[in-house]
């Protein structure tokens, strides 16, 4: 499920690269978004609430600034079962452009950043190894995409 959803993103994704010089990240060059920013940003019609937290920015030469952001206040599908469900996304990589076309008004900052580690450990090592990127589309489409891809894995089998 991991390397199906990884392999999809590459298709909404700028950045899968197999040559490691050209990957690697760096300290990001300047930015109109710092870390702690919570933004809201153009959202699926039923999550008004949602809320992006960037967590992380770095740079990589091809791509410029990589902006690292949870996502809270959703309701992603996991499964067909309607009960199942997920509020929150831990970690999703952006272009900073797609980051422009998504947030709509920053709403604060906070002191304390919401637990992403482990889906940003899964990313590096993926992009690290030339296999993963970044949304170029934006935040809201990347929500929308994500839960497709979760629901298309748990589909009964006929």
């Amino acid at each position: 499920m991991k390397f199906a959803l990884l392999f999809g993103l590459c298709a909404l994704v700028i950045g899968c690269s197999v040559d490691s010089e050209k990957s690697r990240l760096r300290e990001a060059t300047k930015s109109k978004y710092q870390v702690g920013q919570v933004w809201a940003y153009n959202t699926r019609p039923s999550e008004p609430d949602a809320k992006l937290t960037i967590v992380k920015i770095e740079g990589q030469d091809s791509i410029g600034n990589i902006i690292h952001i949870y996502v809270s206040n959703v309701k992603v599908k996991t499964s067909i079962k309607p009960e199942k469900y997920s509020e929150t996304i831990s970690h999703m990589p952006f272009s900073e452009a797609a980051m422009d076309s998504s947030v709509t008004k920053q709403l604060g900052i906070v002191k304390s950043l919401p637990e992403y580690s482990e889906g940003y450990n899964e990313w590096r090592q993926s992009f690290d190894a030339g296999n993963a990127g970044v949304f170029s589309i934006t935040v809201g489409k990347a929500v929308e995409y994500m839960e497709r891809t979760m629901l298309e894995g748990h589909q009964p089998e006929q």
